[in-house]
């Protein structure tokens, strides 16, 4: 988010983060049907199914979001379905993985299915989300997962036919996990964002050392997990 007027930049991430809320949280109809007559109430709703409680502190949907918006804009994934639209009441919380993207490369599909964590403290979020990870690796859990999402495949995304086949009750989980890669992001209270009021070659060298430390304890702590993990590290102050 950066700096401005000596200030970490909290309200311009919000805000950010808000702009994408239908994206996030409105069906493909909605999404297609916004316009300068609705969006008011179009913007109320996708915000309804994020959560509406004042016990903010235990709740990961912004995590959920900013997830979304980093698979998108920084690794160039195509959104296949958005669990905040499932969501039956205000205060639901999201089940199984947090994001279901899909690269395409090379004529071939790359399922992304992401865990995410919106913690004060980065080491406990990371210790949580691999536990996540391990969970969501079971057979039992992949083909309850798969059965869900098998339903939801939009007809106009491309190769539906081949998300369909790889999500299909019939086809063995190694050949999903084999096509995927598994997003875990975790947004973490930094002390090198705290401890600064630009981006300064200080900062620079604070971050970097604080991410680096915080990925060599994910690579000690993965060892009984195969599968392939692309990791964001979001710090905020």
């Amino acid at each position: 988010a950066g700096y401005e007027g000596d200030k970490w930049r909290a309200k311009k991430l919000a805000s950010h983060i808000f702009s994408w809320l239908p994206q996030v949280a409105l069906d493909q109809t909605r999404k297609d049907t916004l316009d300068a007559a609705n969006w008011h109430e179009r913007i109320e709703l996708a915000a309804a199914h994020v959560y509406r409680t004042k016990k903010t502190g235990s709740r990961g949907e912004i995590g959920e979001i900013l997830l979304h918006i980093a698979c998108v804009q920084e690794f160039g994934t195509l959104p296949v379905l958005c669990k905040l639209i499932l969501k039956t009441s205000h205060n639901d919380t999201v089940k199984g993985f947090d994001a279901v993207h899909v690269v395409y490369a090379k004529g071939d599909i790359e399922l992304w299915l992401g865990e995410s964590k919106f913690y004060t403290d980065p080491k406990r979020a990371i210790r949580d989300a691999l536990a996540s990870v391990r969970e969501h690796l079971l057979p039992a859990f992949l083909d309850t997962e798969k059965a869900m999402l098998y339903g939801h495949i939009p007809e106009e995304i491309p190769q539906a036919d081949d998300l369909q086949k790889l999500l299909h009750q019939n086809t063995t989980s190694d050949k999903l996990l084999k096509q995927s890669v598994f997003p875990v992001l975790i947004a973490y209270e930094s002390t090198a964002i705290s401890k600064h009021a630009d981006l300064t070659d200080e900062f620079q060298k604070e971050i970097e050392s604080e991410i680096s430390s915080l990925h060599q304890l994910v690579a000690d702590s993965k060892s009984d997990i195969t599968v392939r993990l692309q990791l964001i590290f979001v710090p905020m102050h």
